[in-house]
């Protein structure tokens, strides 16, 4: 309703209401005065029920709300104390206002706002908006990282065996030293030779610098037979020597036995049987359980036509040819086949078939190469750090991979104990390519024990080590961000270094406040005045009524 309308109702209603109690009602005596004192109160009243509220454009300064981040860390030299002083001043003067934070927290609301940094800069690259500004103070010098890095050496050797070691550092020591089943080695990359006893044998690693010492330590597996080969044969043939000189090459060992001697030698080894009748390799077959490749004894040159025969996909799978061409020594159509996990090659003379056709040589290479592969059992693998700072993320990925390098689905599980007590029981995150990732954080120095087991195919494996937590917080080691504060220098409205430069920056800052337009509503009679009229008109009425001696 409009404030015209308003009054004329109530002009119209307070006559009406005068006029009917002191004319119509007392038509020989009217009272004037009376009806003037009961139209004002009343108009007064009813002006008050029908007036619309007095509206009034109100501009509101919002102050701009900004995230202060703080980096507290272990690595911060210089208080911030002086800092917030500063800020908290700059506040009381300007359209700001200072949201505190923990930069090291979740911010939560606070995300979606700009932020300012103040700290060391020794951060990683944090997630959202860049710092609108930041305050880099002093950082403590840095702890040095462990001279060791870690050590490069095969987790399992077998007996007798030669095998390398090589150390890498984070800084390069004044001396190393390296200890193995009681012989010691003074060089950062040497060889040791493995006992003729099965068992774990620990290799320590020691190194030296400016009177720091740093000794790591690696447990080793020495097992009887490990990518070896035997070759049994009645006699010295072309074929064993083929064998011989992809020792070398492929990397493996060989065990040399005549037929005589596999009687009573026999080793549970891939094996390369030449010569033999259907019956000694049926017995032969019974005896092992590795694969076998079966070539003939006969070293009678090839004759006939060449014939081009496509290779088994197993073998061109692992770098074989996919096609082979050999000379038969007689009419027969024999050719290489797969029986069960074993091979039949009778019939081809692969020395001299291999020296006429070079793909026919890489066929026979390939055969041995797989002889060591589906020899090879299946095997948990286990990847992850050695030693690690307090408070640092440590993560390991576990597969269990088979003699094809492929990984199978399992079941993981971890423990991490120390001193026999559980610290932690970390759970599996499956990952792309039948992958799986442990993590936790240690809050305490000291050696934990790490074991991990896992089932795969109805088949049980297990991996035991052990993990060093040296004293200190991941701050205390971690470098500054120059890549990230480089990046975003350009972009910043300013960045101090301590209370004055602070100081000078937010002098210099031309900090734009945000205002807002808001409708005021205020009702009419809400003055003291008007309500003072009312009684004033309304105890009038009632006294002169009283004098009168009207009811």
């Amino acid at each position: 309703m409009k404030l015209l309308t308003a009054a004329i109702l109530a002009l119209v209603l307070g006559l009406a209401v005068a006029w009917y109690t002191y004319f119509y009602k007392r038509r020989s005596t009217p009272y004037w005065v009376l009806a003037f004192f009961r139209f004002g109160w009343i108009g007064m009243l009813f002006f008050a029920l029908f007036a619309p509220e007095q509206e009034e454009q109100v501009v509101v300064e919002q102050p701009q709300l900004i995230s202060v981040r703080i980096d507290s860390s272990a690595s911060l030299k210089s208080p911030v104390n002086g800092i917030l002083d500063v800020l908290f001043d700059f506040e009381k003067k300007a359209s700001v206002k200072w949201i505190l934070s923990d930069f090291n927290s979740k911010q939560e609301r606070n995300d979606e706002l700009p932020w300012i940094y103040i700290g060391d800069g020794h951060i990683g690259v944090p997630a959202g908006t860049a710092p609108l500004a930041s305050v880099l103070l002093e950082a403590n010098a840095l702890l040095s990282p462990p001279l060791i890095k870690n050590v490069i050496v095969p987790d399992r050797v077998e007996i007798g065996a030669k095998f390398d070691y090589r150390v890498r550092f984070n800084a390069g020591p004044e001396s190393v030293h390296a200890t193995f089943n009681g012989k010691s080695q003074n060089k950062s990359a040497a060889a040791f030779i493995a006992p003729d006893l099965p068992g774990r044998y620990l290799l320590t690693l020691t190194a030296e610098k400016n009177g720091i010492e740093d000794v790591i330590e690696r447990s080793i597996e020495v097992v009887p037979y490990f990518n070896s080969i035997q070759v049994i044969s009645p006699y010295p043939h072309p074929h064993v020597g083929m064998v011989t000189r992809l020792a070398q090459e492929l990397g493996f060992t060989y065990h040399l036995l005549s037929w005589k001697e596999a009687k009573t030698q026999l080793k549970q080894l891939p094996t390369v049987a030449i010569g033999g009748g259907a019956v000694v390799f049926e017995q032969l077959d019974a005896q092992l359980d590795k694969p076998i490749l079966w070539l003939d004894s006969s070293n009678e040159p090839p004759q006939g036509v060449a014939d081009r025969i496509r290779t088994p996909k197993t073998l061109a799978f692992i770098g074989g040819p996919e096609y082979y061409t050999i000379r038969k020594r007689d009419k027969k159509k024999d050719k290489l086949q797969r029986i069960g996990q074993n091979w039949n090659g009778r019939g081809i003379n692969w020395f001299q078939n291999g020296l006429a056709y070079p793909e026919t040589g890489s066929v026979f290479r390939a055969l041995i190469k797989g002889l060591l592969r589906d020899s090879r059992p299946d095997e948990l693998r286990v990847s992850g750090p050695e030693r690690l700072y307090q408070s640092q993320e440590a993560e390991w990925v576990v597969s269990v991979v088979n003699n094809r390098s492929l990984a199978q689905a399992a079941a993981v599980e971890m423990k991490i104990t120390r001193d026999s007590e559980i610290f932690d029981v970390p759970q599996a995150i499956a990952i792309e390519g039948n992958g799986y990732i442990f993590s936790t954080s240690f809050s305490n120095a000291g050696t934990y024990a790490l074991e991990i087991n896992a089932e795969a195919s109805n088949d049980p494996y297990s991996w035991r080590s052990t993990i060093s937590v040296l004293p200190a917080s991941i701050e205390q080691y971690r470098p500054f961000n120059k890549a990230f504060w480089d990046r975003h220098s350009k972009k910043e409205l300013f960045r101090a270094t301590d209370e004055r430069t602070l100081q000078i920056a937010l002098d210099n800052w031309e900090l734009v406040g945000r205002s807002m337009v808001r409708t005021k509503k205020t009702p009419q009679h809400t003055l003291w005045w008007y309500w003072g009229a009312f009684l004033i008109f309304a105890f009038a009425e009632w006294l002169l009524r009283r004098r009168k001696g009207l009811s």
